[in-house]
C-alpha cells in the first residue's frame, strides 16, 4: 500500500515538473512575456502539488523545478521562477497543513514584498528596470513624494496585487480539484474597524502638518507618508466591500465587477476611500442585519 502511494506521488511529481517545463518553454518562445507580466503563474504547479502531498515530498519536487529552471531560462527567469516556486510551495504547505486564509495571505504577501524589494533594490540594474523616469513624472504632480516612498508604494501595491491573484486563483483551483480549503468570508461578514477610521484622521493630520506647519526629518516624513498610503489602501478595500455589499443587497450582482474596478481607478477611487472611511466611523452597513 505504501509503495503504491509513493509511486503515485512520484508520478504526480513528474507530471508537475513536466507542466512547469512547458511553462518555461512557452515563456522562452514568447520573449519572456510570461515572467514579465504574470510571473506568479509559475507558483501554481508546485502549489497544487504541495497542497496534496507531505512537506518533504513537495520540497523535493520544488527543488527539481528550481533545477529545471536552469535548463530552460536565463538569469532573470531563474529569479522570477525561484521566488514564485518558494511562494507556491509555502502556500501549498499552508493548504496541506490547513492554515487559515489570513496566515496564507500574510506569508504570501511577505514573500512577495521580499521578491519585489530585491528586484528594485538589488537587481534593478541587471534587469534593466528604471523607475526614475516614472518617478520624475509623478513628482511633477506630487512634489512632496520622496523616492523611497515611491519605491515602497510600488513594492506594496505589486505585492498586494500578486497576493490577491494567487489567493483567489488558488481557491478556485482547489475547489475545482476538491482540495479542502477554508471558505472565503462573505461580503456581509467583513466588518469595518472603527479604530482604522480614527487612525486615518490622525495620519492625515500628521501628513498635513508635515507639509505645512511642522517640518519633520526626512525619515519621519517618509514613515508618515508611507503609513498614510497603506491606510488609504485599507480604506479603499473597505470602500470596495461597501460597494459590493450594495450590489448584492439590491440584486445587482452583475455590477460587482465595476464595484471592484472602481477601487483601482486613480481619482475615482477617492470616492471608494471616502466611503470606506465613513463605513469605519459611522457604520454605513449597520443595517445589514435587517
Amino acid at each position: 500500500m505504501n509503495s503504491t502511494i509513493k509511486t503515485r506521488q512520484i508520478t504526480r511529481g513528474a507530471m508537475v515538473c513536466a507542466i512547469y517545463g512547458v511553462m518555461l518553454l512557452v515563456n522562452q518562445q514568447f520573449a519572456l512575456a510570461l515572467e514579465e507580466s504574470m510571473s506568479w503563474l509559475f507558483a501554481f504547479p508546485i502549489l497544487i502539488y504541495a497542497a496534496q502531498n507531505p512537506v518533504a515530498i513537495a520540497g523535493v519536487c520544488a527543488l527539481a523545478m528550481a533545477l529545471e529552471s536552469c535548463l530552460f531560462g536565463g538569469f532573470t527567469t531563474w529569479f522570477y521562477s525561484w521566488t514564485s516556486i518558494l511562494i507556491g510551495l509555502c502556500y501549498g504547505i499552508g493548504v496541506y497543513k490547513r492554515w487559515s486564509n489570513g496566515l496564507k495571505l500574510g506569508v504570501t504577501f511577505v514573500l512577495s514584498c521580499v521578491s519585489y524589494g530585491l528586484i528594485f533594490a538589488v537587481w534593478a540594474g541587471i534587469f534593466g528596470l528604471d523607475l526614475q523616469e516614472d518617478f520624475a513624472w509623478i513628482q511633477r504632480w506630487l512634489p512632496f513624494v520622496d523616492w523611497r516612498v515611491f519605491v515602497g508604494a510600488v513594492v506594496f501595491l505589486l505585492s498586494l496585487l500578486q497576493t490577491v491573484c494567487i489567493h483567489l486563483l488558488a481557491v478556485m483551483v482547489c475547489i475545482r480539484m476538491k482540495i479542502w480549503i477554508p471558505p472565503i468570508r462573505k461580503v456581509a461578514q467583513i466588518r469595518p474597524r472603527r479604530w482604522i477610521g480614527f487612525v486615518t484622521i490622525v495620519l492625515l493630520a500628521l501628513f498635513s502638518m508635515s507639509q505645512s506647519m511642522v517640518k519633520y526629518s526626512s525619515e519621519i516624513q517618509d514613515i508618515v507618508m508611507m503609513a498614510t498610503f497603506i491606510d488609504l489602501c485599507v480604506l479603499d478595500y473597505y470602500g470596495i466591500v461597501y460597494m459590493m455589499d450594495r450590489c448584492i443587497r439590491y440584486n445587482k450582482r452583475s455590477l460587482t465587477f465595476f464595484a471592484i474596478l472602481g477601487g483601482f481607478v486613480p481619482g475615482l477611487n477617492l470616492i471608494w476611500i471616502v466611503l470606506g472611511e465613513l463605513d469605519c466611523l459611522i457604520g454605513l452597513r449597520k443595517d445589514r442585519g435587517k
